[in-house]
């Protein structure tokens, strides 16, 4: 792997092999209330197919509005330098003409309702992936991030894990983050080992019970079938949260993205928020003033 990928953080382990780690009781009481939210998936339409196995980009946009913010069209233009191919999966309202301008963006490109979270977007385009370009590299991310401020390819490229995270963290559990996630060979296999958390039967519509059933369950479930690792980890003695707490360390040191709740229902939490707009102006990203997480 290329050394220049991936660099260190101080209080960051890189290249980090998943050790599954017991859930607090507290988790495991929350986890079962959180069962009893659970709803039927989103509807979905495939409207412009993929058609080729390969290197994949999966990008989800979340438009309940219909319009692409500033944020987005950054996001599309770097995307379009990347040597993948694109699908994108936009929860916006059917047939709005949001997705006649976004088929111009992508290689593939499937409408979802705008009920359920990033994982109901992930699951349906997994599976059309899956379906129609069998056995594919894929990098799957969401709109909570900005950038990608360096390339995503040679992650996909880099990834010695069947599944494998950008960063992982300790809180809660040891877990992929999910809002970037890389899987090889995309397959039927694959979305079978990982039904438990990734479904296109169910779906949750609340941040809670996202986070408690599939972001902190999706590497222990997959574990039992496959390899696991992430790029970046912490265990949580310096930081618990590495986007967060250290971002423009991470940005140094290779990570590709910023997360957008930095600007939002984070800001003044985590970073001085003027320190924050600077480091958008130095990235060439429009600055975001009150954005929402």
């Amino acid at each position: 792997m290329p050394t220049e990928l991936v660099r260190p953080v101080p209080g960051a382990h890189t290249h980090w092999n998943y050790v599954p780690s017991p859930p607090r009781w507290s988790i495991v009481l929350r986890r079962w209330a959180a069962r009893q939210t659970r709803l039927d998936a989103p509807a979905w339409k495939l409207l412009t197919p993929p058609s080729t196995t390969g290197q994949w980009l999966l990008y989800f946009m979340y438009l309940p509005q219909g319009q692409l913010s500033p944020q987005h069209r950054f996001t599309l233009e770097r995307l379009a330098a990347e040597s993948a191919r694109l699908m994108i999966v936009c929860a916006c309202p059917p047939d709005h003409p949001v997705l006649a301008e976004l088929k111009n963006h992508c290689d593939a490109l499937c409408w979802k309702a705008v009920k359920g979270f990033d994982f109901s977007a992930y699951a349906i385009g997994m599976t059309e992936l899956a379906t129609h370009a069998p056995d594919s590299d894929v990098l799957v991310f969401n709109d909570s991030m900005l950038g990608p401020f360096a390339p995503l390819t040679p992650f996909i490229e880099n990834a010695r894990w069947r599944l494998s995270g950008l960063s992982a963290s300790s809180l809660e559990e040891n877990h992929l983050q999910s809002f970037a996630l890389i899987v090889r060979q995309l397959n039927a296999e694959f979305l079978q080992a990982v039904a438990p958390v990734i479904s296109t039967e169910w779906c949750y519509d609340a941040s809670g019970p996202v986070i408690l059933l599939q972001e902190t369950r999706l590497a222990r479930v997959a574990s039992h079938h496959m390899s696991v690792g992430a790029f970046w980890y912490t265990d949580g003695s310096r930081h618990q949260d590495l986007c967060l707490n250290c971002p423009e360390q991470m940005l140094d040191a290779g990570f590709p993205l910023l997360k957008r709740s930095l600007y939002g229902k984070f800001a003044s939490v985590f970073q001085d928020p003027s320190v924050m707009q600077a480091l958008l102006r130095r990235l060439g990203h429009p600055e975001l003033l009150g954005a929402k997480a």
